[in-house]
């Protein structure tokens, strides 16, 4: 059996049960979801119920016999950085953002912990992931009538990422924030390609976007979708994609399925290594 731990928002959600699907198709064997990070904390909350996954969720025997006790005793150990004792089938993922093929030499029981964020993980199985990551319901209304125009133009979905990578002081210093001079050049790179691109610009402080995009011409801001799953949905659709160092706007154009596509993409994921890591598809243009 395989298990993932599944953390943090949606985007990194979806990079978490991809590989556990990858490598359950694999082994040969099935997989299960631990989501038991999200009953402990407010900040994000597990999203991948509304998408078309297949769903199993590992109980907690099931986790403790795969990954160990962590308890308040392994606490302790991992604040004093001390040696903690795991299970043979405990995989810690190495690197952020870099493809471990080690990987694929576990058999048996395995469980998955980190974040998993390279598509040679699940590559192999796009078509099943592009099935699984559609959205359950339907549509509001208000989503409907962007994805008309989004369908009947040369939309380009620019994301922008603020939020916990501004407030956060943490966040902050790991990813750092894509500034205006990303956004100016994207848009120059767009307008120089695309024949009368229109720009739906989708953001968590959109407010900001609405202050501070004034260099940007024949642009829609989503403001009025019913959740960032709407949001996924739309972005998803554009004919191209502007993204942030996100794993939510990835996703976003990842699941794109125009086969004359352009992504563009900051070189920095991580601050300390903002050019040193291909953290994107070889398709994809870093700017």
């Amino acid at each position: 059996m395989i298990i993932v731990r599944i953390s943090g928002g949606l985007g990194n959600q979806m990079f978490q049960y991809a590989i556990a699907k990858a490598m359950a198709k694999k082994n040969n064997s099935n997989f299960k979801l631990d989501v038991s990070f999200y009953p402990k904390q407010t900040l994000r909350k597990y999203e991948l119920n509304y998408l078309n996954i297949e769903e199993k969720v590992a109980c907690e025997k099931e986790c403790i016999q795969l990954r160990g006790k962590e308890g308040l005793s392994f606490k302790v150990k991992k604040k004093l950085k001390l040696i903690v004792n795991r299970p043979k089938s405990y995989t810690l993922e190495r690197r952020v953002t870099v493809f471990d093929e080690s990987i694929w030499s576990k058999s048996g029981d395995v469980y998955l912990d980190g974040f998993w964020q390279n598509e040679n993980y699940f590559l192999s199985i796009k078509e099943e992931i592009l099935r699984d990551f559609a959205l359950k319901e339907e549509l509001s209304s208000e989503a409907k009538e962007h994805m008309k125009s989004i369908e009947n133009s040369q939309s380009i979905s620019l994301h922008v990422r603020r939020g916990d990578y501004v407030k956060n002081s943490h966040t902050k210093s790991v990813h750092g924030v894509c500034g205006l001079e990303y956004y100016k050049k994207a848009k120059e790179y767009i307008c120089n390609n695309v024949e009368k691109p229109k720009f739906y610009v989708f953001s968590d402080d959109i407010n900001w976007c609405k202050d501070s995009f004034g260099f940007l011409e024949n642009k829609i801001f989503i403001d009025n979708t019913k959740s960032a799953l709407e949001d996924l949905e739309l972005m998803k659709k554009c004919k191209h994609n502007v993204i942030a160092n996100s794993t939510f706007s990835w996703w976003g154009a990842w699941l794109n399925a125009n086969d004359k596509n352009i992504t563009l993409s900051p070189y920095q994921w991580i601050v300390d290594n903002p050019k040193k890591l291909k953290w994107v598809p070889d398709n994809w243009i870093q700017i």
